[in-house]
């Protein structure tokens, strides 16, 4: 197939800026293609190898002796990427380069895992007749709306995958919308390991559900001592109508609940304290659960959860899903930088409630408080942290099922 106007003007801007420089094979290729089937992954974010490594181990069941080739965006991982996978920088994104990386490698299928698009690389691919799967790891929907290219080019490049399976509807939607084949989309789950649920003592876990019998719960999960102030304030508010309430707190840090402890005692709020041995009584408030690890527990027993760190600016907050897998409904402030990926996916699945201050969060669990309600989002949120060993397991089968036969050498 021709290269389109499109493309040819985007493999020659690419060739302004390299600046004539010439194009050399990596230092770390091998002096020839190993022999066999070799499957070619390509992924830009780090986080994605726990997947890439799950998505290797299947395909490796599927298809012993089957290679692996992994390029990335930079150098070679320091770790997470597996033994068994070769490794090189993905050459620039221009037609030559392509060309001469596909007649070494001369791989038999591509795994594109990455939201940014290659357009000279895919073209050349596509031209190659390697067949190609673009695989979403929850990050393909907030890049679709801001490629860098001509949309006539994002067209032209989304239709020449074979097939797209998506994280959720929405993406695959947005996907479409961009150019992508209907037909070939399909919505599969984010492809990802299995949020492994938080440990749980059995015993702990009995005591405190008799202790607390009937009474509702909600969590504050790792806050820092700048969200307590909007938390009590919220946890008052929300008092005026469910009189039983009992909130709990999990601070940040271990190191932060003497003075948690003690901004609750200036408040005049009633609190227990868990490190001291001390359990809440029948109209206690608040429980400061300040012993570690232990919130695996407390989301076990909180139908919702308001993840800390989200209401101040944090460079770290924890993983909204470790709370969705164990059926607590995440409630969150704005500032969600270390699982942004993660809190979007929540949100656009409806699984979980963002808010910016105090009067925001009564509302949200005053509303959430409701079995119906929460259940419904709690379900929501269940899918999307604990689908991804179903999506490892369906992307697998769509890259064996392009692989060919096998090869007797290399190339």
């Amino acid at each position: 197939m021709g290269a389109p106007l499109s493309l040819l003007l985007h493999d020659l801007l690419g060739r302004i800026r390299a600046g004539g420089a010439a194009e050399r094979a990596p230092p770390s290729r091998p002096s020839r293609r190993p022999p066999g089937k070799l499957a070619w992954f390509h992924l830009s974010r780090a986080r994605d190898l726990p997947a890439l490594a799950a998505l290797t181990e299947a395909l490796s069941e599927q298809m012993p002796g089957l290679g692996f080739l992994v390029t990335t965006d930079g150098p070679r991982p320091e770790e997470g990427l597996p033994d068994s996978c070769l490794h090189e920088v993905l050459p620039p994104d221009r037609l030559a380069p392509a060309r001469e990386f596909l007649s070494f490698w001369s791989p038999d299928v591509l795994a594109w895992i990455s939201a940014r698009l290659a357009p000279a690389i895919l073209h050349e691919t596509a031209r190659a007749g390697i067949p190609r799967v673009l695989l979403d790891t929850g990050a393909a929907f907030e890049l679709s709306r801001r490629w860098p290219y001509p949309p006539l080019l994002v067209r032209r490049t989304l239709r020449g995958f074979d097939a797209i399976l998506s994280g959720d509807e929405a993406t695959s939607l947005a996907l479409i919308a961009a150019g992508a084949r209907r037909e070939r989309v399909q919505t599969i789950g984010v492809l990802e390991r299995e949020v492994q649920p938080l440990p749980c003592n059995q015993a702990e876990w009995d005591a405190m559900t008799e202790l607390l019998a009937t009474r509702p719960v909600w969590l504050a999960a790792g806050i820092v001592p700048a969200e307590l102030g909007p938390v009590i304030r919220a946890h008052r508010q929300v008092l005026r109508r469910a009189h039983r309430l009992l909130l709990i707190i999990v601070p940040a840090r271990i190191a932060d609940s003497d003075s948690i402890a003690g901004a609750l005692a200036v408040a005049g709020v009633s609190f227990a304290r868990r490190s001291r041995g001390e359990d809440p009584g029948r109209d206690t408030p608040v429980y400061l659960a300040d012993t570690e690890d232990e919130l695996g527990l407390w989301y076990r027993l909180s139908p919702v959860s308001f993840i800390g760190r989200t209401l101040s600016e944090c460079d770290d907050n924890p993983d909204p899903l470790q709370a969705a897998v164990l059926g607590s409904v995440v409630v969150h402030g704005p500032w969600v930088t270390a699982h942004r990926v993660a809190f979007r996916r929540l949100a656009r699945a409806g699984a979980s409630r963002e808010v910016k201050n105090a009067a925001d969060l009564a509302g949200a669990i005053d509303a959430l408080l409701a079995p119906d309600r929460a259940a419904v989002m709690a379900h929501a949120a269940w899918q999307i942290s604990s689908a991804g060993a179903e999506a490892i397991v369906r992307a697998a089968d769509a890259l064996a099922g392009r692989l060919g036969p096998a090869r007797s050498g290399g190339s």
